[in-house]
């Protein structure tokens, strides 16, 4: 007959669990990835430009290149005056012989400036070789900030992009699309990059059905098993890869053949339920049982609080996966999957944007709750002006209000110790995933 929960709990606090997850995940080995498949791994090795770009002054504008000298020799009763065209610079096929005095070569946006031209008119600023002779120069007086043969106007100077040996990308940054285009440029094919996590989701709880079946439903016997669409898509949005999410009941046999094929398969294994004190949570015992090593069982946090967290030796023996256990609440599953989870997966990635972006907003309605606790409420935004802004609670806050987590933009954090805020306190709140992440600090 099964007994209720005996291990003593640890009782450590948000801070040192987040500090013992992260340690406790460190990143995955590195290899050479195409570009194109390399989109939100982490950088694993410093990257520097092997080229200068532009390799020369390039123009700005379709237009003309001139000489500034031969510009600036005129007076204000030579202008307009016509110079005659001797050619053109286009893109990948530069003007590469001799400017003689008075004389332009047509250019497009892009190409190299022939050697001794130094600033490009504008088409607009031209007659756009109306007449015979060549092209008659206007110019404007550009707002009275440069001079009507300023050289370097509408010139992109070299090595405006970068310069060869300047510093692209160090280990931790995330290859998104500006950063990929800039590599692209500099003609990388590949980049050294930390290998996505493969992240094996276990929900368990003889309770739970598939979403989908309502008749089930409505008796009220059972549950819809939410978090296998809505942790699988977190793991996505940080940066790892879900493996086929596996509901299971709470039965031993059934549960000990889906960690063991999760530790064979997985770089993290993400458990729900399971974690707490009834007679019906058997995931510690057969964890304990296949040799987890436990680093800590239970957080001084709300919602979220009985997590564990420890090393599952693989069943091959290679090493050991590690192994965060969540709770079965959705609400407190997300939670703690956020502010827990998440990091870990970016740890392993190797990315040192590892935390959600945070703000800081001031209290509009009252916060409750004891105050030995790091405390999460899910909370939505309302701007002040200025960019500041307020924050009130979603939703009611019990840990099974999913809507609560519906309706918030963020979590707003309570420190532990810290008492109940007053209104106009100023709190620090976590923006839930619509946005980047936040510099680990």
């Amino acid at each position: 007959m099964r007994t209720f929960e005996t291990i003593p709990a640890d009782w450590i606090s948000f801070p040192d669990a987040l500090e013992r997850v992260v340690a406790g995940s460190p990143p995955l080995p590195t290899r050479p990835v195409p570009l194109s498949d390399a989109e939100g791994l982490a950088v694993s090795h410093e990257i520097r430009s092997p080229l200068t770009l532009p390799p020369g002054p390039t123009s700005q504008m379709d237009g003309y290149a001139v000489p500034s000298e031969d510009i600036s020799a005129l007076t204000a009763a030579d202008r307009p005056r016509t110079f005659r065209v001797v050619g053109e610079s286009l893109p990948g096929t530069p003007w590469t012989r001799s400017l003689p005095p008075g004389s332009a070569v047509r250019i497009m946006t892009g190409a190299l400036l022939p050697t001794q031209a130094d600033r490009v008119f504008p088409v607009e600023d031209t007659d756009r070789e109306s007449g015979a002779a060549g092209v008659v120069l206007i110019g404007r007086p550009e707002g009275g900030r440069a001079p009507w043969s300023a050289p370097g106007h509408h010139v992109r100077p070299p090595g405006e992009e970068v310069r060869e040996g300047e510093l692209l990308a160090s280990p931790g940054d995330t290859l998104e699309f500006g950063l990929l285009a800039l590599l692209a440029t500099t003609g990388a094919r590949s980049v050294p990059a930390h290998t996505r996590p493969r992240v094996a989701l276990l929900v368990t709880g003889s309770e739970l059905v598939p979403a989908g079946d309502r008749a089930t439903l409505a008796g009220g016997l059972r549950r819809a098993d939410v978090l296998s669409p809505t942790l699988s898509l977190l793991i996505r949005w940080a940066g790892g890869t879900p493996l086929p999410s596996r509901l299971v009941a709470d039965d031993a046999a059934s549960l000990r053949a889906a960690l063991e094929a999760a530790s064979t398969e997985a770089d993290l294994v993400l458990t729900t339920g399971g974690a707490s004190m009834g007679t019906a949570d058997l995931v510690k015992d057969v964890l304990r049982e296949l040799g987890l090593v436990l680093d800590f069982w239970r957080i001084r946090m709300r919602p979220g609080s009985p997590v564990s967290f420890g090393h599952l030796p693989r069943s091959e023996g290679t090493g050991a996966v590690p192994v965060l256990g969540l709770p079965g609440n959705p609400v407190s599953a997300m939670v703690a999957y956020l502010v827990l989870g998440a990091p870990a997966i970016r740890a392993l990635g190797g990315h040192g944007r590892r935390f959600l972006p945070r703000i800081r907003a001031s209290v509009r309605e009252p916060l409750p709750g004891p105050d030995h606790l790091t405390r999460f409420f899910r909370v939505a935004l309302d701007p002040e002006g200025a960019g500041r802004w307020g924050v009130r609670l979603s939703a009611p806050q019990g840990s099974g209000v999913i809507r609560s987590m519906a309706l918030a933009d963020g979590l707003a954090i309570v420190p532990e110790g810290a008492p109940a805020p007053a209104i106009g306190t100023s709190l620090e709140v976590l923006l839930l995933p619509r946005s980047g992440w936040e510099e680990n600090r």
